[in-house]
C-alpha cells in the first residue's frame, strides 16, 4: 500500500517536473522579444531550459538587447539584468559555462558596469563567508579556464578575459593575497603584460583616475555608460551567493530523479525506505537494536515489545 502511494505521488510529481522543463529553445525564442522588454521574466524563461539551450539562450538575448532601441543607458541596464537573472536560474554545474557567454556576447562598453554588478550582486564573498580563500581561488581559476576558452572564439578576447579577471579581483575584496597574479597568470603571454600594467591598475584606480579608457581604446568599443544613469534604470541590486556554484560540476539531475528524490516527494523516510533499514534492527529484545528499546533506559534487559 505504502509503495503504491509512493510510486503514485511519484508519477504526479514526475510529470510536473518534466511540464516545468519541456520549454524547448525554439519555444523560448518566441519570447526574447518579451524578454528584452521585461528583464524579470528572463529567469522564468531559462530555467525551464536545458542546459546547452541557456547557454545559446543567452547569447540571443543579447544580441536582441543590442538591437534594442533604446538608448546606450537602457541598453545597459538590460544587460545587466538579463544576465544577472539568467545566472542565477542556471542548472546545476552550467554556471561557469553561462558566466562565459556573458563574457563573450556583452558589448565591450557594457562590461564596464557589468564587471561590477556581477562581483558585488552575485559573486562577492561578503554573501558566503565560509567561502575559504582555497576555495575562492580555485572557482576563480577554473571559472576563468572556461571564459578564456569561450572569448577566444570572439572579437577583443583580451579585453573581454580581462573584465572577468576584474569581476573577480573585486568579488574577491583583497583576498587571497596574489590572486591577481594568478588570474594574469592563466590570460595568453602576450596579454598578460598589458593587462597587468595598463588595463587592471586603470580600471581599478589605483593610484589614478578610475577609467576603463586603456580598455576601451584597445577593442574600438564605444564609450562607456555613465554608471549611475544605468544605475536609475536597472533593477536594484539583491546580494546573491553564487560563488560556492561556480564549483559544482555535475548537471542538474534529471526529472525521474528529482520527482523520486526523498526531499522532492515530501515523504517520511520510512516510506523513501521501504523494505530497507538503515539502522540494524532485531526482533530479540535481549540485543541491542531491539526495535522496542527506549534511548535513556540503559542496555536492554529482555523486555517486552510495546505496542501502540
Amino acid at each position: 500500500m505504502k509503495t503504491m502511494m509512493m510510486l503514485g505521488v511519484a508519477a504526479i510529481v514526475s510529470a510536473a517536473v518534466v511540464n516545468a522543463e519541456a520549454l524547448s529553445l525554439a519555444d523560448a525564442r518566441a519570447q526574447i522579444d518579451s524578454v528584452v522588454k521585461d528583464p524579470a521574466k528572463t529567469g522564468e524563461v531559462v530555467s525551464q531550459l536545458e542546459a546547452a539551450d541557456q547557454v545559446a539562450f543567452l547569447s540571443e538575448l543579447n544580441a536582441a538587447i543590442e538591437a534594442f532601441p533604446g538608448s546606450a543607458e537602457e541598453k545597459v541596464a538590460k544587460y545587466v539584468d538579463v544576465n544577472e537573472s539568467a545566472l542565477k536560474a542556471s542548472k546545476k554545474g552550467n554556471l561557469k559555462a553561462m558566466l562565459a557567454e556573458t563574457f563573450a556576447t556583452v558589448p565591450v562598453e557594457a562590461l564596464t558596469l557589468v564587471n561590477e554588478r556581477l562581483a558585488a550582486d552575485l559573486f562577492s564573498r561578503s554573501a558566503d563567508p565560509s567561502i575559504s580563500d582555497d576555495d575562492f581561488l580555485r572557482h576563480a581559476k577554473e571559472s576563468l579556464k572556461v571564459i578564456k576558452a569561450r572569448c577566444a572564439t570572439v572579437d577583443d578576447s583580451a579585453v573581454r578575459v580581462t573584465f572577468a579577471v576584474l569581476m573577480f579581483l573585486r568579488a574577491s575584496q583583497g583576498l587571497p593575497p596574489g590572486l591577481r597574479d594568478e588570474l594574469v597568470g592563466l590570460m595568453d603571454e602576450k596579454d598578460r603584460e598589458i593587462a597587468a600594467n595598463e588595463w587592471i591598475p586603470a580600471a581599478m584606480g589605483e593610484g589614478q583616475d578610475k577609467t576603463y579608457d586603456p580598455m576601451l581604446g584597445a577593442s574600438d568599443a564605444g564609450e562607456a555608460p555613465a554608471p549611475q544613469a544605468v544605475l536609475e534604470i536597472a533593477a536594484p541590486a539583491v546580494l546573491t551567493a553564487m560563488l560556492g556554484d561556480l564549483g559544482s560540476s555535475s548537471t542538474a539531475p534529471s526529472a525521474t530523479d528529482s520527482a523520486f528524490s526523498i526531499d522532492a516527494l515530501g515523504l517520511p523516510e520510512s516510506m523513501d525506505t521501504a523494505g530497507l533499514s538503515r539502522v540494524p534492527v532485531t526482533a530479540d529484545p535481549t540485543k541491542k537494536y531491539f526495535g522496542g528499546y527506549k534511548r535513556g533506559e540503559g542496555e536492554p534487559k529482555g523486555y517486552q515489545l510495546q505496542t501502540y
